[in-house]
């Protein structure tokens, strides 16, 4: 029994051994390089690419199975312009593994590969030829398995391409990217493995203008069959310039994935510019994806990234020429399909000049609607809590906002770059739009305000300054200097008002200013879709000698002057209806002394005042 045993043995090693001088035979004696023009002509055929194989072909037989090209190109489709090239390619296969069925790959390395993606106008890739294959050819069934085998293993340990680029271009956008010096180099890669992962890549770009350098390490763990992913310990760095803002960016953090579950989890930790941003983000369901995050950032100032006018202001008081402004777009379509629910924090936040701190907000997104509710914030010595929500079908925006404690001067020169009230005090606004356009939606503004100051002024005009005038006319005496430091404005004590908005208009019937020389009241529009003013006030003075000018008008008690306020809201025009004055002069304190003077000095009070007295004078 043993003899038959020791000559099957013997007989089996003597084939081994005519099998590997068989293939050391194949191996000494095979030239692959007289069959080049075979394969490039079989390319061209094929694709009507043309293939060039400058460099020689290595095979290699044992112990590896393996090839190395050098100088390959691969032009476009019927043309010389080159696709894809590169200077040289290395990859080898264990030969014992195969009879296992395992792929068991020493390594694949890729050196000064360049690749040259164009997308065109009709939204086709230069390569879609070589990944759709023969269109008009039916896909041929995939061939059953016999006897329940396996699949075939594979195991690479590792991959290195480097001095690589690749080139894009789209026609249609005329975006413009070129990736070069890309350096990258994987660890174990098979159905479970881990490793360390290198990446580095210089990259520029046209349409935004890009210039900035990517460097990204990180572990990795891969379980192919439970199609779970992970990258830990995660550092990346990019710096250089963007759209003509310098960026610079560091991330920490961990990304894991599960693929059979349609989930993802990421916990980073970035610094980007000035801003520290510590966030937790969540996905689910990668066919109709649902969003999580709570994101928390130290400080970030939206102006720093947003296009700064570099036109020239028009002319003050100028009329705007039709269609001369070009009005910013607002499209809210993104929310359809939104799906996301998650928390916000920034410490410190500017927009748009507006500077808040300890800004909090929850936000929902479903149904084509997005709701940032409730948010909160600290802002100009008061605090601001509301509601706002924006939907997608119509381009629509409704806000609520309580302010309280606010200081108002801060704030309007912060955010409209006017300086024409000051005050602490309270406002509310319930306010709802929808429009294609900012301009737009000012224009279609509907809902209601309130207003509620304190301690204020109104600045640019003198109430008390323009009464001394009145005054001096009428007595016919010489008008009195304004006096030393005196501002153009008009103290107040207390400001109340409310407002109701319709088509871009806020219509005001209430106004009342309370000061210790005179009681204030108004009417008019304020058109916020067109920048104009439609006001008229009326101050009636009161019988005291304190407060702003009191001393010196305390004699024009129970006197009312009408101040007619237009014009757009960077020239507003104030017009002191003095005729309305004379009329209600007589009725004051001073009214019999006034009349004296008026008899005395009749021939240049009309000079000065012309018919604003008509009525007065009896003509």
């Amino acid at each position: 029994m043993r003899k038959p045993i020791k000559y099957g043995l013997l007989g089996l090693g003597g084939l081994l051994v005519l099998v590997l001088v068989a293939v050391a035979v194949f191996a000494m004696t095979f030239e692959p390089n007289r069959y080049k023009g075979q394969v490039e002509a079989a390319v061209k055929e094929k694709t009507g690419r043309t293939l060039k194989l400058a460099g020689n072909l290595e095979l290699a037989f044992w112990p590896s199975l393996g090839a190395k090209v050098a100088g390959v190109s691969l032009s476009e489709t019927d043309s010389a312009a080159e696709f894809l090239s590169l200077e040289s390619a290395q990859v080898s296969v264990a030969v014992l593994p195969l009879l296992r069925g395992a792929v068991l790959v020493d390594g694949i390395r890729i050196s000064g590969l360049k690749a040259n993606v164009v997308k065109d106008k009709q939204g086709r890739f230069n390569f879609s030829d070589l990944t759709e294959g023969d269109a008009k050819k039916p896909a041929a069934a995939a061939p059953a398995e016999k006897g329940g085998g396996a699949p075939i293993a594979f195991d690479i340990a590792s991959v290195r391409i480097e001095r690589s680029s690749v080139a894009y271009r789209d026609l249609a956008s005329e975006q413009e990217i070129a990736l070069s010096d890309i350096d990258l180099s994987s660890g174990r890669v098979a159905d479970r493995a881990s490793g360390k992962l290198k990446l580095s890549v210089q990259a520029k770009g046209r349409n935004p203008d890009l210039d900035a350098k990517l460097q990204l390490a990180g572990d990795y763990k891969i379980d192919l069959p439970a199609k779970t992913y992970e990258v830990s310990g995660l550092d990346l760095r990019l710096a250089g310039i963007a759209a003509q803002k310098k960026l610079d960016l560091a991330m920490t953090g961990s990304v894991k994935a599960d693929a059979a579950k349609e989930t993802l989890a990421a916990d980073l930790k970035t610094k980007f510019d000035e801003s520290t941003i510590q966030a937790k983000f969540g996905l689910a369901k990668f066919s109709a994806p649902a969003y999580t995050f709570d994101v928390d950032i130290d400080k970030l100032n939206v102006d720093r990234y947003m296009p700064q006018a570099d036109g020239k202001p028009a002319a003050k008081g100028a009329p705007a020429k039709p269609g001369a402004q070009q009005e910013t777009p607002v499209d809210l379509s993104a929310l359809k399909g939104l799906n996301a629910n998650g928390k916000l924090h920034v410490g410190a936040l500017q927009v748009r000049g507006l500077k808040l701190a300890d800004v909090r907000a929850d936000v929902k997104a479903a149904n084509g609607r997005a709701d940032i509710a409730p948010h909160s914030a600290n802002l100009y010595e008061g605090r601001v809590a509301g509601a706002l929500s924006l939907q997608a079908d119509g381009n629509r925006i409704a806000l609520k906002e309580d302010l309280s404690g606010i200081a108002i001067g801060p704030l309007l020169r912060d955010v409209a770059q006017k300086d024409m009230l000051e005050g602490k005090g309270n406002i509310a606004l319930d306010v709802n739009a929808a429009g294609p356009t900012v301009e737009a939606m000012k224009r279609a503004l509907a809902g209601s305000a309130r207003v509620q100051l304190k301690d204020g002024a109104y600045k640019g005009f003198n109430l008390a300054e323009a009464l001394r005038k009145a005054k001096a006319a009428l007595g016919g005496s010489r008008e009195e200097k304004a006096a030393a430091g005196e501002t153009k404005q008009t103290d107040f004590s207390e400001m109340s008002a409310s407002f109701a908005i319709k088509n871009g208009v806020a219509h005001n019937e209430d106004l009342e200013v309370k000061a210790p020389l005179f009681r204030i009241g108004g009417r008019g529009d304020i058109d916020i879709g067109n920048s104009r003013l439609d006001y008229t006030t009326k101050a009636t003075v009161v019988g005291t000698s304190k407060g702003q000018g009191g001393a010196e008008l305390e004699q024009l008690s129970g006197l009312t002057v009408p101040v007619k306020l237009s014009g757009p809201f960077d020239d507003i025009k104030y017009d002191v209806q003095y005729g309305a004055v004379a009329s209600d002069l007589a009725k004051s304190k001073a009214g019999e002394k006034v009349k004296e003077n008026l008899e005395k000095n009749r021939d240049k009070i009309e000079e000065r005042l012309g018919d604003k007295l008509k009525g007065l004078l009896g003509r």
